[in-house]
């Protein structure tokens, strides 16, 4: 039975990040995952992600932020095509709203350049966007998008080039441990080891059922737009605007770099309905439209045209968003990074920095106090 200083169950978005750091810093580390890398099956595809610093979810996120996107340019010199874009942001909603408002308040908190907007200068500026007189607007020069595939095929490759023994196809059946680590039982083999680092994504309802993560799906859209010179790469950034019931709806500028379809994509960023990951309707239902195109054709007419895809991303919701990254109650050879809630892929390569840490050394020069799950006792 082939022994391993630290076994990484999952190799997406965060999985992926953490092989490489460990198997950076000499670990010998176990990556497996038991669909291909990447796939489309979780959270970690689809295209693109949206990168803020500005954060308006919690201004603790802010400094991790800062984190992520050095490395996030560093990853850019690894990977033949870029990783990461640096588009600038633009988030919008009504004046005194929470989006607009904390996501300012985190931006002077932190030092992250920002210019605020009223409705006729957005108008002006962004053509597209047809925005009510009480709205407001924040540009980010600093925000940008991920090619998610081609973060995790990245990671992936710098972690095998530095040892990590990283495998797809590779179902983990069962975990136990014991005073002396960590035993893995999987569809192929056992394994065992000093340290497990879980990051399965949406599966986490399997693995540790005790946490009380909800699973949702979410339905990501493209749109082929009547005028797309508008809303292509240096004419528009990344987008968010908040709507009447406080979710998001986001979008990207159109881009020939990257997966997935041609078009404009958006989505909303909400609680949607729950799901079973084994089970989930992966295909487009009749009423998924909905999720986006009346807002689209209220807020950004000129963007409206007809619907070229549908997919289906699958959120890991913890009860107040926020993620969870520490150690498991019970096991303390066994970290956790789970119930991303959505908004967890532009934290990648930190929280594979953090995760290395803490699996190597026990603590980290990070603080993620307010990520542990201390605050739900």
């Amino acid at each position: 039975m082939k022994h391993f200083e630290t076994i990484v169950m999952g190799v997406g978005c965060m999985g992926a990040a953490a092989c490489a750091h460990l198997a950076q810093r000499g670990c010998s580390v176990l990556g497996l995952d038991q669909f291909d890398i990447p796939n489309d099956q979780g959270s970690s595809g689809h295209q693109s992600r949206a990168f803020r610093l500005a954060y308006y979810e919690h201004a603790d996120y802010v400094p991790l932020l800062k984190r992520s996107r050095e490395l996030f340019l560093e990853l850019n010199g690894e990977s033949k095509e870029p990783v990461f874009h640096a588009s600038g942001g633009l988030y919008i909603g009504p004046e005194g709203g929470e989006f607009v408002e904390a996501s300012q308040t985190a931006a002077e908190r932190h030092g992250i350049e920002y210019e605020r907007l009223d409705a006729a200068s957005i108008r002006n500026r962004f053509p597209s966007f047809e925005i009510p007189d009480h709205f407001v607007g924040l540009v980010e020069p600093g925000a940008g998008w991920i090619v998610p595939e081609r973060a995790i095929e990245t990671h992936v490759k710098m972690g095998r080039r530095a040892g990590a023994d990283i495998r797809s196809n590779v179902t983990v059946q069962s975990w136990t441990t014991d005073g002396q680590g960590v035993r893995i039982n999987t569809s192929t083999d056992e394994f065992t080891a000093d340290r497990l680092i879980i990051t399965c994504g949406p599966w986490a309802l399997r693995h540790l059922p005790d946490l009380q993560l909800r699973v949702s799906r979410q339905v990501l859209g493209w749109v082929e737009p009547q005028d797309p010179e508008p809303l292509t790469c240096g004419s528009l950034p990344i987008w968010a605007i908040e709507l009447e019931d406080q979710s998001l709806l986001y979008g990207f500028p159109m881009a020939s770099d990257g997966h997935g379809p041609a078009g404009f994509k958006l989505a909303r960023h909400w609680a949607a309905q729950s799901c079973d990951p084994e089970s989930v309707n992966r295909s487009p239902e009749p009423d998924d439209e909905s999720d986006f195109i009346p807002y689209l054709k209220q807020l950004l007419p000129g963007a409206a045209g007809p619907v070229r895809d549908i997919r289906i991303c699958l959120y890991t919701n913890t009860t107040d968003g926020h993620f969870i990254v520490d150690k498991h109650p019970d096991h303390e050879q066994v970290i956790l990074a789970t119930g991303f809630s959505g908004h967890g892929f532009k934290f990648q390569p930190v929280i594979g920095e953090i995760l290395a840490d803490l699996s190597m050394t026990d603590q980290t020069s990070h603080s993620i106090e307010f990520l542990g799950l201390s605050r739900f006792r």
